[in-house]
């Protein structure tokens, strides 16, 4: 171990020079720039460790309320006591509802619970995932469409009912922020993930083209780094050294204004935001932090060849 580079799997996959791996001063959820309050935040996953980190970040910011869902409502209402424990969290408002995302039925139950209880929701974290790990036809069809009933339609659903919300304020145009948690192992075509890859891939596109449709409603892709959750692959453990609390800062500055001109893009935790700052137009006009579909120069005339 003492031989080994601990950021050998954070390196290949950062944009920025500098790197964090650490909660640092601009996401510090306690920070007044990041305070959530007034406002409303749904998110599913709290079941694992990133999950519970972004709601208690949500907590200490102050939020007015946090939904939280998963499927094991014993997890559930221990993060809710653990929410309700934190001092800047006296006033808010913190609701339980156990939801299997790949359900129509218990993804409306959900959203009919949240209006009820709360109204008008803010912001949409989509944090729930599952991996397969098996090579391609070693597994049944069935399971391995598991990855994409949950990596795609449970944030589909999600999204779809936070798009249809009735705002009081009689809008017409859905507003807020949407946050779908993805992984740095999409950059890569890592053998017996064949599942897990393409669904985050798929739904990485989603959040551009709702991006596109939906100009009013901040978008991103938010990759949490590498984290030891129930999740991480063996291989990748002793690298797993990210704070779940980057991502919980993280979401929090996703959900002001100081992100929009962000919107859409792929971020990963481990960037430093200041310096994407400084790059703007760069990042802009080149599109440094969206997909790509073929890397090489697909234009009239074609490729220019070396």
């Amino acid at each position: 171990m003492e031989q080994q580079d601990l950021n050998a799997w954070t390196w290949p996959l950062q944009l920025t020079q500098t790197v964090h791996r650490d909660i640092y001063p601009l996401l510090e959820p306690s920070s007044p720039a990041l305070s959530a309050a007034g406002k409303s935040v749904l998110i599913t996953g709290v079941s694992g460790g990133v999950g519970k980190a972004i709601a208690e970040a949500w907590a200490i910011s102050g939020a007015a309320a946090i939904i939280i869902t998963g499927r094991k409502t014993d997890v559930l209402n221990e993060v809710a006591a653990k929410l309700r424990s934190i001092p800047a969290a006296v006033h808010t408002k913190v609701v339980v509802q156990p939801a299997d995302l790949r359900s129509e039925a218990e993804v409306q139950t959900l959203w009919d619970t949240a209006r009820a209880q709360v109204g008008l929701i803010d912001v949409l974290i989509n944090d729930a995932g599952h991996m397969n790990m098996a090579p391609i036809g070693s597994m049944s069809p069935s399971d391995w469409w598991l990855d994409y009933e949950v990596n795609v339609k449970g944030p589909y659903l999600m999204i779809h009912h936070f798009l249809n919300q009735v705002r009081p304020d009689g809008a017409s145009s859905p507003r807020g922020t949407v946050i779908s948690l993805s992984t740095g192992a999409a950059g890569f075509s890592f053998p017996n993930m064949s599942s897990y890859i393409s669904s985050k891939l798929a739904t990485t596109r989603i959040m551009e083209i709702l991006h596109a449709e939906q100009p009013e409603v901040r978008a991103f892709t938010l990759v949490p780094g590498i984290l030891r959750t129930a999740m991480t692959a063996d291989v990748f453990f002793p690298f797993a050294l990210d704070d779940p609390m980057l991502s919980g800062g993280m979401s929090l500055l996703l959900s002001t204004s100081r992100a929009d001109w962000l919107s859409g893009s792929v971020v990963s935790v481990n960037w430093d935001i200041e310096e994407m700052e400084a790059h703007k137009e760069e990042i802009l006009r080149e599109g440094r932090t969206k997909l790509a579909y073929i890397n090489a120069k697909l234009q009239k005339g074609g490729h220019p060849w070396e």
